[in-house]
């Protein structure tokens, strides 16, 4: 017994020492597992050290000095004025650098709930939102980026030219730099002053301005989530371009908050449903002159570059403003009332259908309103859609929300647009016209509002001084926001606007007003110049030719004087005529295209007796941290400028004279018949001013209309046409629209100043003469008048002069239906 209880013990005993061992064993391998765990991990760590060491010893010398980044440096946008320092335009970014101190709590939680909750545990780096992103990106899932507020602001601070990879390479090292240097204040300080908001704001300092209207400091809720979800896009996200989508943001915000215990449950609700606030505030312009606007911005940028937009250059310009805003007017009412609701409606742009954007309730005003916010204004022309359609009336919503009732008076205007000489039949009923859903455009007018479109014919409108050729008044196209495209300085054929200098050269060249010219037949190879009216007068008169714009004559006194002598008297208006072709009898009615800023120009010289000035439109250019930079000092007509000069504290620079001063007055006098019996005949009805003078001009087509008038004060271009070149409707001349848009400028232009010309020079005698025949008359016959003549040229005889004309000569050619009146 004792024996077995022995050998059993035994057998126990060597159990558990196989067991103790195999014990030992696993104990063993597992030490010596974490043993060369442990090494490797040193290693490893070791090597990671090493190369994080490395890493920032190769990217530390390229890290920006914190002085570099630590005081942030106030911008301030290019300021471009009137002649009276009112604003025309404001342009680039503005930087209002704010203390922390300034910035209000409910901004700084909206933005560590929403980027970077750990931002005050972390230093500069948080190792567990690299992780997360990192995670995300393998699982190709957002689970958020793994960039902190440090990270960011590094980001925003340098690296603008790096690759993407290199950028973020650089990000790490730059934020621990960073936080090393600066406090969380100051870190959340400069992200604050740093960052980009969109509209033209960097800073929270200038954001809160353009947006709210307001210092940093009175932020509410609302408006401070609003500020936080513009960060990742302040061009797409700002409630300026997509309200619904701006809001959407701001509860994220908001939420973010809620959850981070930032804000109770009842601050959300009403910060949730606060309304949009916002509007765009930067731009406190007072005078609307955009395209003269951009001419000053590419010459600064021309010589300043970049630096334009942010070193507070302010740039005064040679613009009236009360003249400007009447030329804005003038042009746009113009376009829209003279041509285009005369040629018929071109209908809706589009149609939103009832059942297609109603709500359960079958409203569909919301998603009407929404639609609109994407629409522009442009000119008169509100955006509107029709909400319901009556026997002589119809409603319309507006994009800001108004209700607005058309009646019948400002619907039956709108004949049905078949081409642009063909509109009809006239509406009967609203119907007719318009549709429940149209997007439609609606204009103001007359405390009613009335049925519009956007016309997409153009036109320009240039004024300026002909004592110095400062520009007065500059308007390039119906809106800039539609096209950018200056077509005060775009060439277009001017038509018989070029005629005055062909009757320039002819007196120059010793012909007078009273010389006569054959209006018959005229063939030269394959060219045949016909009359607008179809029929031929005879033997006229220059002064009668040109008053009635007969193409006939002009062509006939181009072929007499020549290529040389015409073209070299134009060139020296400013015209580009090494251009224009030789052996071309179309360049004698305006063929070759010109700008309106040359010929306003050159009509500038006849006004002012002979000078040629230079366009000019910037008087002075300073900045902040020079100073004066720039002050103008033009070419510019006066009688005695030695005398002038001693009276002045600044030089007067003569402007040169080009042409006798008994051709101006000659010319000033032919033009003056333009406007008292004809083509421009209306501005005499409408202004009745007895010292104004001008010319039409209209092109095969027509394609192009203008007219161009002046007095000794002020010369003005008017240009209608279509960006790309067609008819403009066989009814169309320059009388039609051009001249109208002129008068309805130059009535203000010239309210309140007394007639002013050209003082008659010495030289200029007067003759009593037959205006048909020319020949000298005798008191008391019919049909006479005054004419005036060159000294040396003054007729002593019977008849007028006639250089190189054969009064005998007679082609009986078949007459071409194409004209240049």
């Amino acid at each position: 017994m004792v024996f077995t209880r022995l050998l059993h013990s035994s057998a126990n005993l060597a159990r558990v020492v196989r067991h103790t061992s195999r014990l030992t064993a696993v104990q063993i391998k597992i030490q010596n597992t974490l043993k060369w765990a442990a090494i490797l991990g040193l290693f490893g760590f070791t090597g990671i050290v090493m190369v994080v060491a490395a890493a920032y010893l190769y990217l530390a010398p390229l890290l920006p000095e914190a002085e570099t980044y630590r005081n942030v440096q106030l911008e301030t946008p290019l300021r471009i004025y009137t002649s009276d320092r009112r604003l025309i335009d404001e342009i680039g970014n503005r930087r209002n650098p704010v203390d922390f101190e300034d910035i209000p709590q409910v901004l700084t939680d909206a933005l560590i709930a929403t980027e970077d909750v750990r931002f005050y545990s972390h230093y500069g780096v948080d190792l567990r939102s690299l992780a997360r992103g990192l995670y995300g990106l393998v699982r190709g899932v957002n689970l958020g980026g793994g960039s902190t507020i440090t990270m960011q602001l590094a980001n925003i601070l340098s690296f603008d030219s790096d690759n993407v990879y290199l950028r973020k390479i650089k990000t790490i090292p730059f934020a621990l730099q960073i936080q090393q240097e600066l406090s969380k204040e100051e870190v959340l300080n400069l992200y604050f002053n740093t960052a980009y908001f969109g509209a033209g704001a960097d800073g929270i300092g200038a954001a809160a301005y353009v947006y709210y209207g307001k210092d940093v400091r009175e932020l509410s809720l609302p408006e401070a989530a609003m500020m936080i979800s513009l960060l990742p896009c302040p061009s797409a996200c700002n409630p300026f371009s997509n309200p619904s989508r701006a809001i959407e943001r701001r509860r994220t915000r908001l939420a973010n908050m809620l959850r981070e215990g930032m804000i109770t449950q009842a601050e959300f609700q009403d910060a949730d449903h606060a309304p949009i606030t916002a509007g765009r505030r930067n731009r406190d312009i007072e005078i609307s002159a955009p395209y003269i606007a951009e001419m000053v911005r590419q010459q600064l940028y021309d010589e300043h570059g970049e630096e334009a937009y942010s070193q507070g250059f302010e740039v005064v310009t040679t613009i009236d403003g009360d003249k400007q805003l009447a030329a804005n007017q003038a042009l746009v009412n113009g376009l829209e009332t003279y041509y285009d609701k005369r040629h018929g409606y071109r209908g809706a742009t589009a149609n939103y259908p009832l059942e297609l954007y109603a709500d359960q309730n079958g409203d569909a005003r919301k998603s009407w309103l929404e639609e609109l916010q994407q629409v522009p204004v442009f000119g008169n022309q509100q955006p509107a859609i029709v909400t319901s359609v009556s026997d002589l009336s119809f409603e319309a919503i507006l994009k800001s929300g108004q209700a607005a009732t058309v009646e019948w008076e400002g619907i039956s205007w709108a004949y049905k647009f078949n081409s642009r000489n063909d509109a009809w039949p006239p509406p009967q009923v609203a119907a007719d016209v318009v549709q429940v859903g149209d997007l439609i455009r609606l204009k103001h007018s007359d405390e009613s509002w009335q049925l519009g479109q956007v016309p997409d014919i153009q036109g320009a409108l240039v004024s300026m001084s002909p004592s110095n050729g400062e520009i007065i008044a500059l308007v390039g196209g119906y809106d800039f926001r539609r096209s950018q495209v200056n077509r005060v300085i775009t060439p277009r054929p001017p038509g018989s606007n070029f005629k005055p200098f062909l009757y320039g050269t002819a007196l120059e060249q010793g012909y007078s007003a009273a010389t006569t010219i054959n209006d018959a037949p005229i063939t030269r190879g394959d060219y045949r110049p016909n009359n607008y009216e179809n029929n031929f007068l005879g033997p006229i008169t220059l002064r009668y030719a040109l008053k009635e714009s007969r193409n006939v004559p002009a062509v006939r006194l181009y072929d007499q004087l020549g290529d040389d002598k015409v073209l070299e008297f134009a060139r020296k208006f400013g015209f580009q005529t090494q251009n224009f072709p030789r052996n071309d009898l179309t360049v004698a009615l305006g063929s070759q295209d010109v700008q309106p800023l040359e010929i306003v120009t050159a009509y500038s010289t006849i006004a002012n007796g002979g000078y040629k000035v230079e366009p000019w439109f910037i008087k002075e250019i300073s900045n902040l941290a020079d100073g004066q930079l720039f002050h103008a000092t033009p070419v510019t007509v006066c009688e005695d400028c030695n005398l002038a000069n001693n009276d002045s504290s600044t030089e007067i620079i003569p402007a040169p004279r080009i042409i006798d001063a008994q051709v101006a007055f000659i010319l000033n006098s032919m033009l003056r018949s333009v406007i008292e019996e004809g083509s421009g005949a209306r501005v005499q009805r409408e202004i009745g001013r007895s010292d104004l003078m001008g010319k039409t001009g209209t092109t095969n087509g027509p394609t192009e209309l203008w007219f161009s008038g002046f007095n000794r004060d002020i010369a003005t271009t008017v240009f209608i046409g279509f960006d790309q070149p067609e008819p403009l409707g066989e009814r169309e001349q320059g009388a039609t629209i051009a001249v109208p848009i002129w008068i309805d400028f130059m009535k203000v232009a010239l309210e309140n100043m007394p007639e002013n010309t050209m003082k008659r020079p010495d030289g200029i005698e007067d003759r009593l003469i037959n205006k048909t025949t020319g020949a000298l008359a005798t008191p008391g016959e019919p049909d006479t008048m005054f004419e005036y003549f060159r000294t040396e040229n003054a007729p002593t005889t019977d008849g007028a002069l006639l250089p190189g004309v054969d009064l005998n000569e007679e082609e009986s050619e078949e007459l071409s239906t194409e004209t240049i009146f």
